[in-house]
């Protein structure tokens, strides 16, 4: 099997040192192909959050804006359930029109 290319081990980098990546829509699209998708979920709002596999567990690529995709580090498969029913609870609550914000990269 080939090594990654430059920009994924970047973004593996990124994950391992516990921090939220921020790629374009393109740049994310130009390797998403290195990450099998594992499974979707619609918010309603911003896209779909999709948890995808990297090399040593999951992670999560939402969309907070039409042209850039975070991308966040979750581990296990307790941690994506635990996260994926905080966010989409966070979403019906912005659906509901609390007001509140979701900060994707902190």
């Amino acid at each position: 099997m080939p090594a990654p290319s430059a920009p994924v081990q970047d973004l593996l980098a990124t994950l391992a040192a516990g921090r939220v990546a921020r790629l374009g829509m393109d740049e994310w699209t130009a390797m998403a192909t290195a990450f099998p998708e594992m499974e979707r979920h619609a918010t309603g709002l911003a896209g779909d959050l999709v948890i995808v596999q990297v090399a040593d567990g999951l992670a999560a690529v939402e969309a907070p804006t039409d042209p850039e995709r975070a991308i966040r580090y979750l581990g296990d498969w307790d941690a994506v359930r635990r996260f994926v029913a905080e966010r989409l609870a966070q979403y019906e609550r912005m659906w509901e029109g609390c007001g509140c914000r979701i900060d994707y990269f902190g």
